[in-house]
């Protein structure tokens, strides 16, 4: 899938290698609209079909009610958060333990670990720490 614009501009969104990845502008604020236009991408081409997802994170917050959208059901069979600073694991952190998750999420700091996971991970395992996982 090519790489589209979701959200005006505040994100993009593409599959690649049977992985979703939704990027997020650094220093933008994510709210319940740019996680409903995602997520309208997503049903709209998979029509209900779930992938595992990269939403990198680096520099972005979330309203309380985007993370909820984000991590729904339909959305992705596990979730890697990627980010690069405390802050980041600290905005992670909301998503991990905000509310019950229907799949699995993991925060990282390596792309490669992160992809790694995705692809070849225990699809059961959810580890709330801040790892690198190197």
């Amino acid at each position: 899938m090519a790489k589209i614009d979701i959200a005006e501009g505040k994100g993009t969104l593409e599959l690649r290698g049977g992985i979703l990845r939704l990027r997020w502008k650094a220093g933008e604020t994510i709210r319940d609209d740019d996680a409903l236009a995602a997520l309208s991408h997503l049903q709209e081409r998979y029509q209900g079909k779930s992938y595992p997802m990269l939403i990198l994170v680096d520099s972005v917050t979330f309203s309380r009610s985007a993370r909820r959208l984000l991590t729904s059901p339909a959305c992705a069979s596990r979730i890697a958060l990627l980010g690069s600073s405390p802050v980041d694991h600290v905005i992670s952190l909301f998503f991990l333990h905000s509310q019950a998750t229907p799949c699995p999420i993991m925060y990282f700091i390596s792309l490669r670990k992160a992809m790694s996971w995705l692809r070849d991970g225990d699809p059961q395992r959810k580890v709330p720490q801040y790892k690198d996982l190197s």
